[in-house]
């Protein structure tokens, strides 16, 4: 499928996704957008119980939107929700973390070139840390030692991206159910079933502090029952299969030790939750194999 054509600049819209606990990082991250060279939409959702602690942190910033105040919806949910309070006209949506803060004032201007191709879908840009470096599982290419080199990719991060409204809505959007962890790679699979190409932009840089899974309480759990879950969802039965299993010796063996039991509860819990079959086609198996990242690992 191909896109409506030429992107202009009021077409770009942010959302930022918050529990309302990191004041300064959130502002921050707000003031990152709203300094841009080329001005654009911005939501803030509060997927918290309270808006008022967060509306304190943004006051005197400008122009931002603020959502939510019903409960924590989880990652995707509330990536959801702020995408959806975006004007219609808006077709570009940038996602950022709250601890998150764009590095370069011409990135919206980045985003509009790159969304001229009429194939591309989202984008994932490159996180830095204190030191400057970016961790091995920020780089949505197995394996690879250059952060630094863009191209056409399999997978995107969540929260330093862009999605194509369109292309969203034609993937069917984030799945909800899955909280937190791996819901980028199910979108990013069903994009590329439906034809949209992901690209990583290694010279588009996002600062974030260095962070690991475990600083989400039940972050283990959850990425081991959404491996089970998006697999059951999303693959052919001989690469789910395949997938699924893999996942549990690659998760056993990349888990602190601490958290080992924790994946594990995730992965045999994640085959008794709902999971509504819609299998990628194998052209697109081939395809994300010939991108260096065969669905079955």
């Amino acid at each position: 499928m191909l896109a409506e054509g030429r992107i202009e600049a009021n077409e770009l819209g942010w959302v930022i996704l918050t529990t309302g606990e990191r004041a300064s990082a959130l502002r921050r991250a707000v003031e990152s957008i709203a300094v841009q060279e080329m001005p654009s939409e911005i939501v803030v959702v509060a997927n918290c119980d309270d808006l008022e602690p967060v509306r304190a942190q943004l006051e005197g910033i400008g122009s931002v939107r603020l959502i939510g105040g019903n409960g924590n919806l989880g990652v995707p949910g509330g990536r959801d929700l702020g995408l959806h309070a975006l004007p219609e006209h808006v077709r570009i949506v940038g996602f950022l973390d709250d601890d998150a803060e764009l590095t370069d004032a011409d990135t919206n201007l980045r985003l509009i070139e790159e969304f001229s191709d009429d194939r591309l879908g989202a984008v994932s840009l490159r996180l830095v840390d204190e030191t400057g470096a970016t961790a091995a599982r920020h780089v949505p290419r197995p394996g690879d030692s250059m952060p630094e080199r863009s191209g056409e990719v399999v997978n995107f991060l969540g929260g330093a991206s862009a999605i194509r409204r369109m292309a969203y809505d034609d993937a069917g959007g984030y799945w909800p159910e899955l909280w937190y962890g791996h819901e980028e790679l199910d979108l990013a699979w069903r994009l590329a079933d439906r034809s949209w190409v992901v690209r990583y932009l290694g010279d588009v840089l996002v600062f974030h502090p260095r962070s690991e899974i475990s600083r989400h309480g039940d972050g283990w759990r959850l990425t081991g029952r959404n491996r089970v879950m998006i697999a059951r969802r999303n693959l052919p039965l001989p690469v789910m299969v395949v997938h699924v299993f893999v996942w549990l010796v690659l998760g056993v063996l990349r888990a602190p030790r601490a958290c080992r039991r924790q994946y594990l509860r995730g992965w045999r819990s994640g085959w008794s939750e709902p999971a509504r079959r819609a299998p990628i086609g194998w052209s697109t198996v081939w395809r994300l194999t010939r991108l260096g990242r065969p669905p079955a690992i």
